[in-house]
């Protein structure tokens, strides 16, 4: 993929930057952040939503969630399942995933479903992905003759991949297609961009993922389940993939070897790798012409 930040990308990366700075100072709790990220990001979410998508808040299968409809659909016989991100511990459809989604469901003229389970520390592991099963069945039950395409951004990713291995390990019908946006899917954080990228990632240092870690992984869990970390599980039998992610992120070392493991169990996976972009940055919109140029990617892979 592009080689250059753009330099709107290079402002919204220098924006965002002294959010460290923050957090080593401050050490704010899962609510803490809650607190600070989730009204301005629904601010600007309901301020730049794209026009022409239908956002409505809904449920599946009792857990809330929020559908955005495409008025120019280009498949009606596909919808999107999507997982956010925020560590486990914070984010929503309505709050720092509205933009994004809303842009992906427009860029891709498919609806997409997302769900907000339940969040950590409050609601630890199991609850995330009991409530994307339980969700997930829904969506299908009522979509039965339907493209199935499974996606979520940095925990969201790791959560859909966990998703992906219950339903195989379990019988149940799985994803046609896996969309995974700088997923995170091993929370012992020992990738080596960890080190590598920790001043180059704009978004994050090291602890506030291990952090995440611990707020979402009960005592006596191991982090290493694959259903908590996928990335030690087995990947045989899994649907294609695209992965994306960017190449100054600290979760770098993630979608690396999910890709390596993938290709040794012979899945279909492809990597779309951004050298110079951050953590998830398709979710700033129109700010940056990089989100264009990813939805564009996946719209590309998904026809």
């Amino acid at each position: 993929m592009g080689s250059n930040l753009s330099f709107r990308g290079w402002i919204v990366a220098s924006l965002i930057r002294p959010n460290k700075f923050l957090y080593r100072i401050l050490k704010p709790s899962a609510r803490g952040v809650r607190r600070y990220v989730h009204p301005q990001s629904w601010l600007g979410g309901k301020i730049f939503s794209p026009f022409g998508v239908k956002i409505s808040k809904t449920n599946y299968g009792g857990i809330p969630g929020v559908s955005f409809i495409p008025k120019s659909a280009k498949d009606n016989n596909a919808v999107i399942v999507f997982l956010h991100g925020g560590g486990y511990c914070f984010g929503s459809s309505l709050t720092t995933h509205r933009l994004g989604v809303a842009l992906m469901a427009k860029h891709t003229g498919i609806t997409c479903h997302s769900i907000d389970y339940r969040l950590a520390p409050e609601h630890p592991y199991p609850a995330a992905l009991d409530d994307a099963v339980l969700a997930y069945q829904d969506i299908v039950s009522n979509n039965q003759t339907s493209r199935i395409i499974l996606a979520g951004d940095s925990a969201g990713g790791g959560l859909s991949l966990a998703l992906t291995m219950k339903l195989r390990d379990e019988g149940g019908r799985m994803p046609d297609d896996v969309v995974l946006f700088s997923p995170w899917t091993d929370l012992t954080c020992q990738g080596e961009s960890f080190d590598l990228n920790a001043k180059a990632d704009p978004m994050f240092t090291p602890s506030m993922p291990r952090d995440c870690s611990h707020y979402y992984t009960p005592e006596g869990i191991d982090m290493t389940d694959p259903y908590v970390s996928p990335a030690y599980g087995d990947f045989s039998n899994l649907p294609r993939m695209l992965v994306l992610c960017g190449g100054n992120e600290i979760l770098l070392s993630d979608s690396e070897d999910l890709v390596d493991k993938a290709k040794a169990a012979e899945v279909d996976v492809e990597f779309a790798l951004w050298p110079t972009m951050f953590h998830d940055w398709w979710l700033f919109g129109q700010f940056i012409p990089e989100t264009k140029q990813c939805l564009t990617k996946v719209s590309q892979w998904l026809e």
